[in-house]
This record gives C-alpha cells, sequence and structure tokens, in this order.
C-alpha cells in the first residue's frame, strides 16, 4: 500500500514532528512507499503535487484546528474512488466526531496518540486486523461515525522510534536548520485555559536522557543540523532530569544551539539549572506569563505567582538567555485596563520579547466552561485563530467587549514591539512591512522613534525571522 502523509499550510512555518514520529512507526511496522507532502513549508508546485497525492491508496492528514479548512480543501481535490483519507492530530483529538461528520470525504480518523494506532489500521484496512480492537480509531458507521474509545497512551516514550524527516518533500538536501525535539508529552498542570491535558494527557511521561542524546547524534550525522528547538510543554518539570540532560548534552560535546519556545514554568527553575542550560548551549526561554494582573493570573489556576515568574526572568537575563513572555488577553476579569497593566508589567521584567495571543475557548476546558456562563459567543471557536494581523474575536463579556478586545490585542503587541504577530509568514515581505507600519502609526504614533530605534537595533533578528523558511 502507497501511503502519503500531508502537513497543511498553517500560520507558522516548522516541521511537524507529529508525522515524522509517525513515518519512523509506519517503518518500524514494515512500510517503505511513504512519501510525505509538506504544504506548509514547500509552497512550489503546488499543483503537480496534488495531483502526484492522489495516486496514493491511503492518504493521511495532520489537522490542527487552525488548519481544517486548508485539509478540507486539499482532501476535496485529492480523493478519488480507492483511496482512503484518514484525519490525525491535535484537532481530531478535540473535536474529531465533528470533523468526520462535517467532512464526507473523511473515512477514517485517528485520536490522541498515532504512533501505533496507524499501523493497526493500516493492517485492518488490507483485511490484516479487526477495525475495532484499535482504540482511538473513528470510522464511518451505519449513520454517523463511530469511536473506539480513546488511545491508549504510549508509556513508554523510549520504544519509539526517532522520527524520521527523511521522506518530507520540504527537506530535499536532507538538512534541517532547526531541528524540532520533543522529550517529554503530558501535563499535570490545572490551567483553564490550556488544552493540552485533552490532547496529550494529563500524566507527564518523559523520555529517558539517554535515548534524547541518541537521537541528537543522528540528528547531526543525518540531518546535518546545529540547532535544536525544544518543543516541550514541561520540559523543566522533573529539574533533576533537565539537569541530567543538560550535564549530558555539555559532556558530549556536540555543538548544539537551542531554545524552549514553548515555554518552561517559573517555578520549575532555578539559577544551577538555568546555568546548566546556558552551558549547554541554551540561549532562549519563553515563560507563559499570561497576565500581569494579579486578580486575573491568580483565577487561572496555574500555580503559580508573579513574583515567580518575575526572579525565573531575572535570573535568565542574568546568564544572558534571551526571555519571551507569552500573554493572553480575554482571561477571567480581563478588560481593557487589566491588559495595558500587563504591557506594564511586560516592561517592567525588561524581556526581549512579548507576546500576546487572544484567548482561545478549546472545548474540554474550565475555560470553555466559563465562556458558556459569562460570555456572548460570537463566532465558532474554530474561527478563533489569528493570522496576519486580522484579530478573530469569537466571545465578549460586558466588561471586555469585542472593540476592546481588539484595541487590546493591536495595543499591546504594538507597543511591546512584537510586530511578528501581524505577520502573515507566507505572504509577501513588502505586505508585511507595509501592515507594521500602519498598525504602528494607528495605535503608538506618538512613539514612532522608538520604533524605529528598535527595528534598526533589532534588524538582523527580524530579517532572519521573516526570510526564514524552516524553522
Amino acid at each position: 500500500m502507497k501511503i502519503a502523509l500531508v502537513d497543511p499550510k498553517g500560520i507558522h512555518f516548522g516541521l511537524n514532528t507529529g508525522i515524522a514520529y509517525l513515518v519512523s512507526s509506519l517503518k518500524q511496522a514494515g512500510r517503505e512507499e511513504i512519501r510525505v507532502f509538506d504544504f506548509n513549508n514547500n509552497t512550489h508546485r503546488c499543483e503537480e503535487r496534488l495531483a502526484e497525492l492522489s495516486s496514493y491508496d491511503l492518504i493521511g492528514f495532520s489537522v490542527k484546528s487552525v488548519t481544517r479548512d486548508e485539509v478540507a480543501a486539499i482532501a476535496s481535490q485529492v480523493k478519488r474512488t480507492g483511496n482512503i483519507l484518514v484525519a490525525g492530530g491535535p484537532h481530531i483529538t478535540l473535536d474529531g466526531m465533528n470533523f468526520l461528520k462535517e467532512n464526507k470525504s473523511f473515512d477514517y480518523a485517528i485520536s490522541g496518540e498515532g504512533e501505533y494506532s496507524i499501523a493497526g489500521l493500516v493492517d485492518a484496512i488490507e483485511g490484516k486486523g479487526e477495525l475495532e480492537n484499535i482504540p482511538g480509531i473513528l470510522y464511518r458507521g451505519k449513520d454517523n461515525p463511530v469511536a473506539n474509545g480513546s488511545a491508549v497512551r504510549i508509556i513508554d516514550l523510549d520504544e519509539i522510534p526517532f522520527p524520521d524527516y527523511g521522506d518530507f518533500d520540504s527537506i530535499p538536501d536532507g538538512r534541517i536548520y532547526n531541528y524540532p525535539l520533543v522529550t517529554s508529552r503530558g501535563c499535570p498542570y490545572e490551567c483553564i485555559y490550556c488544552c493540552v491535558r485533552g490532547i496529550m494527557g494529563r500524566r507527564w511521561i518523559a523520555r529517558s536522557v539517554g535515548n534524547i542524546i541518541a537521537e541528537l547524534k543522528e540528528v547531526r550525522e543525518r540531518y546535518s543540523s546545529n540547532i535544536f528547538n525544544l518543543q516541550d510543554d514541561n520540559f523543566t518539570l522533573d529539574m533533576r532530569r533537565a539537569r541530567a540532560f543538560c550535564d549530558a548534552l555539555a559532556r558530549e560535546d556536540l555543538a548544539f544551539k537551542w531554545s524552549c519556545p514553548n515555554g518552561i514554568r517559573a517555578d520549575r527553575i532555578d539559577e544551577a539549572l538555568l546555568g546548566a542550560m546556558k552551558q549547554a548551549g541554551c540561549f532562549l526561554v519563553a515563560f507563559g506569563v499570561e497576565s500581569g494582573n494579579e486578580q486575573e493570573f491568580n483565577s487561572i489556576g496555574k500555580g503559580e505567582k508573579l513574583g515567580d515568574i518575575a526572579k525565573a526572568v531575572r535570573l535568565a537575563r542574568k546568564r544572558g538567555m534571551y526571555t519571551v513572555g507569552n500573554f493572553i488577553i480575554g482571561l477571567p476579569h480581563s478588560n481593557l485596563t487589566s491588559v495595558r497593566q500587563s504591557i506594564k508589567f511586560a516592561k517592567s521584567l525588561r524581556l526581549d520579547s512579548c507576546v500576546f495571543n487572544l484567548l482561545i475557548p478549546f472545548p474540554g476546558t474550565r475555560i470553555w466552561e466559563w465562556v458558556q456562563r459569562n460570555g456572548r459567543i460570537l463566532k465558532d471557536w474554530r474561527e478563533a485563530f489569528t493570522q496576519g494581523g486580522v484579530p478573530k474575536i469569537v466571545f465578549e463579556t460586558g466588561d471586555f467587549p469585542m472593540m476592546d478586545r481588539i484595541q487590546a490585542y493591536y495595543e499591546a503587541n504594538i507597543k511591546c514591539h512584537n510586530y511578528f504577530a501581524f505577520m502573515d509568514e507566507h505572504g509577501s515581505m513588502f505586505k508585511n512591512i507595509w501592515n507594521i507600519i500602519k498598525m504602528i502609526f494607528t495605535y503608538d504614533r506618538y512613539h514612532l522613534h522608538n520604533h524605529i530605534a528598535w527595528v534598526i537595533w533589532n534588524a538582523g533578528r527580524i530579517v532572519a525571522r521573516i526570510t526564514e523558511k524552516n524553522a
């Protein structure tokens, strides 16, 4: 059976690690005819590639909530009599039954971790197994989609073969500039807005240090990489393990530079661990700040204090690391005034970069229930993803109406120099620059000289970000 896996165009460039794990798992199960069509990072010859894609027997799509419409569009173009379409990815875990109901082109879907489920599904399609025995599989019943319960979590991550990018059509030369590394899955915390527990589970499961180092050695040899970004949601949860990884990486002298862009908890870091991370090549750490308003911050169930964040940022800056703060607009008790307090707090931390995102009420989270009780729904939650500087407001509250939320989004990102919030990574450089200039004149024109100075000072990093295609 010829198998194709598809990563559709999304908001941000970057290789899909989940697909790479599926490739290696399928190969471990004896499947060799596999091709990955990476429309997110390779935008050339799309029509020719779509024609080629339609010739595959089984076509699997990675679906994020932000890419579901793009997936549906590709599926409608490649569906042929005889080929089988399968959906997987985080959106399927969150909303798979509705996805199958709304997208008749798809025959199956996989919820949860798919490394083992996809191999079982291929066997069942070929008559070598029973579909009903594969947990996490969704398929079409007589009238409505049927789900085989929840996917079984993978307890020993060391058993999974390393992700395989060799069949991605976006890296024909075999080189990966910025390698995406995952060393753990799951989250035990109770943040009311986060869907990670619903997608990956509340139990935190980690790979062994030796297994991670073995992957990085292969990365240097096979993909000629010298940079990786650590995509874990909880890299430092076990601080001793994190320290052991850093010590092993420094000891092996693999000469990697690396970052933690998804964020680390401020209460799971100390000066010794930051020192070990720096020694091992870490140059950037992000923190989930969420809000600088204490009432708002205390309502979200993180279990941290604003003082923890201030201390952690200070320690990271002391080590010479680039620091990023991630904030959320629209949490309980939020309004335009509290967002401005967050802007002030962000500036007091002297963060190198601040990112203000709009709250998305994901199903299954406590914030979803809060929005149903306290908000006025304006759009389907699946329309919430902002791209190219156009905020999409899906709900409002009495003290934080839609127009105030739009004002807050633009004002916060402009005043904190997060110009990337107004960029479309798939758009032209001229259009992106023009859009940023318009936003500055609209929301902070009286500080134009500060923006010019900041852009000049950070010109190299901005150009690298705009032109980077394989981050």
